[in-house]
């Protein structure tokens, strides 16, 4: 097995060198010429799941292969992670060996596990499209451009805070020691790196930028800076573009690897098209169907993430590419939803809205138990006076009406250790 592994990791580099310029390449096909490619995949993948996955045998009487498109698709029921994992052999393909899958975990909202089956070549896509994201701003890079990376590193008391992956060049900083005593280590893994490109979370990125200009150090070198895995709030990104005056460009996915989305130079999220296929329910929430997952194949699948919705169908971006643009940003997950008397759901985009008028609030968290009583953490730049905060009870109050609400003043936002990631709103409410 180890053996095997091995094999896999290599062939997987070979593929992101053999075929990231075809992937580079397909951002700027034309409309017609991706909805050829989509329909081509989505028809392997729907053969093989009507032919060899159990769950979807029903439905092959249903899907029209002789006049097909993309509207196929909607012939197939929403399913969700509870279905899956409810019966997970029931997604998979009759003709593969369940003990020879390698698969991809996440723990999701629940902390119970969840496994997908990866595609020979996953790791691979997922690499290429990851140096592609770079691409979409002013910039081109290289395979193996360097980069620093303020993310997916938890290093071990009296570890390094910084380590180098070798194969990608990526040179990775501890998100946990962004202060001022690790700061030179920081300065000196930059300048030694020499890169043009910062990855991270929204948070540590601007947890590091909050330090920089507080110490009144400028890093010109960084050109282009991704952020992914948490909200992007708008005060984050406000604070982020002024101090580095360079593109700063969102991406959006999860761990399942049914889509991905990637913010371009005028901020429109597209849609990796190549990679899956973007639905939006009544409710904004996020349907993903995976045009690479022919194992498992997820289509239709509720990925639990809410997204705020476009003002205009069928907008045309200025950067000139034609992959599909669904949506005009991300709310948050299902759990990130908030709940006022009678359990009326309120659009978390109001509170980002509302932090914005306190500049002295570095971070926050919003706790929401299942009796609907609110408990808040923030971290301050500054002293909040006692105004400050009967002005925010008075906004929260506004907005979710008379429910219980604790406001606490802590010294920083913790990360969660299992994830790296700063949580902004977590809701505990049954619906």
């Amino acid at each position: 097995m180890k053996v095997s592994h091995a094999l896999n990791k290599l062939l997987n580099i070979v593929y992101t060198y053999l075929k990231y310029n075809e992937y580079l390449g397909f951002q700027f096909k034309s409309a017609s010429e991706i909805r050829l490619f989509q329909e081509k995949k989505l028809k392997s993948i729907l053969k093989i799941a009507v032919n060899k996955v159990p769950y979807y045998k029903p439905y092959k009487s249903k899907i029209d292969f002789e006049n097909f498109s993309l509207n196929e698709l909607q012939k197939l029921p929403v399913v969700n992670k509870d279905l899956i994992r409810a019966n997970p052999t029931n997604f998979i393909r009759e003709d593969k060996d369940i003990k020879n899958l390698r698969w991809k975990s996440t723990s999701g909202s629940s902390g119970e596990p969840f496994k997908v089956p990866k595609n020979y070549f996953s790791d691979a896509i997922e690499v290429i499209l990851g140096y592609r994201a770079w691409s979409f701003g002013k910039f081109d890079y290289k395979l193996r451009a360097p980069a620093i990376v303020i993310r997916s590193f938890s290093p071990k008391e009296g570890e390094p805070i910084y380590k180098r992956d070798i194969i990608r060049n990526f040179w990775y900083l501890s998100p946990y020691h962004i202060n001022e005593v690790y700061l030179p280590i920081f300065l000196e893994v930059f300048n030694k790196s020499r890169s043009k490109v910062l990855k991270g979370y929204p948070s540590s990125v601007y947890i590091l930028t909050l330090l920089l200009k507080k110490q009144g150090i400028k890093l010109p070198q960084i050109q282009t800076i991704i952020t992914s895995s948490e909200t992007m709030l708008p005060k984050y990104r406000r604070v982020i573009e002024a101090y580095w005056q360079c593109d700063v460009l969102d991406w959006y996915g999860q761990n399942e690897r049914t889509i991905t989305a990637q913010q371009c130079a005028y901020g429109s999220y597209h849609n990796n098209d190549d990679y899956g296929i973007c639905e939006l329910d009544e409710e904004n929430n996020i349907i993903a169907t995976s045009l690479n997952n022919d194992i498992m194949p997820l289509l239709r699948y509720q990925t639990n993430d809410k997204a705020i919705p476009l003002q205009h169908e069928n907008i045309r971006c200025k950067c000139g590419r034609q992959m599909t643009i669904p949506f005009k940003g991300i709310e948050g997950r299902q759990d990130d939803i908030l709940y006022k008397q009678g359990k009326q759901a309120i659009p978390t985009i109001n509170f980002y809205n509302l932090m914005e008028k306190f500049q002295n609030i570095k971070q926050f968290y919003i706790l929401q138990e299942e009796d609907l009583s609110i408990t808040m953490d923030i971290s301050e730049n500054e002293p909040l006076t006692q105004l400050d905060l009967d002005n925010l009870k008075a906004g929260i109050n506004q907005r979710l009406g008379d429910v219980p609400l604790t406001i606490n003043v802590v010294k920083n936002i913790p990360r969660n250790k299992q994830t790296d990631k700063v949580k902004i709103i977590e809701s505990k409410v049954k619906v």
